[in-house]
Order: structure tokens, then sequence, then C-alpha cells
């Protein structure tokens, strides 16, 4: 399983809508993406241990392997994912692939 983790710095002047993204992004991956994706998971902060924190939101796609991946990222609408980040984050978020390990 390869886990691809999608971190947005939180910004306190420019909000992340999370509406948008439970309603209309994470649909539009299971869409593009379909079987390759075996699961999706959301973290919406709720503040930092001392103030605000450093993320507004951490989402992960898991993807059943490397293969289901790259497959994925060579869709013809995957930049359709990656467009439409601007409708619902006024950050740029981070990225990292992974494999769960235990």
């Amino acid at each position: 399983m390869v886990t691809m983790t999608v971190v947005y710095p939180y910004d306190a002047d420019k909000p992340f809508d999370e509406g948008y993204f439970a309603s209309t992004h994470v649909p539009l991956i299971r869409e593009v993406w379909g079987d390759a994706v075996t699961g999706v998971t959301v973290h919406h902060a709720l503040a930092g241990l001392s103030g605000d924190p450093a993320f507004a939101t951490i989402a992960q796609v898991e993807f059943a392997s490397m293969e289901a991946f790259q497959q994925s990222m060579a869709h013809p609408r995957a930049a359709e994912v990656q467009a439409d980040v601007s409708n619902y984050a006024g950050v740029i978020p981070s990225i990292q692939l992974s494999r769960k390990v235990a």
C-alpha cells in the first residue's frame, strides 16, 4: 500500500474550505482515480498545543500499490484534481508518499 499524505499549512488569512473539500474535492478524487484509491482519510485541525495549528488539514489518500499510484498520476484528468486545490485552499500544500510498515 502507498499513502499520499497532503498537508495544508494553517494560515488564518487564508481559510481552508472544509465543506468544499468534503463535498466536492474528495468525490473528484474518487471519480478520477477510481478503484486505484483504497481509502481517503481527512483530519481538520482544532488547535495547536500552544496556539494555532501547524496545518489546517491533513489528508491521506491510500493506493493499493506504487503502480496504482503512478497510473493515477498519469490519468488524463489528474491535472483536474490538482487544479481544484485553489477552490478550497489559499495555501500550497506539501505532499509526501509513504508505505505502511506497521
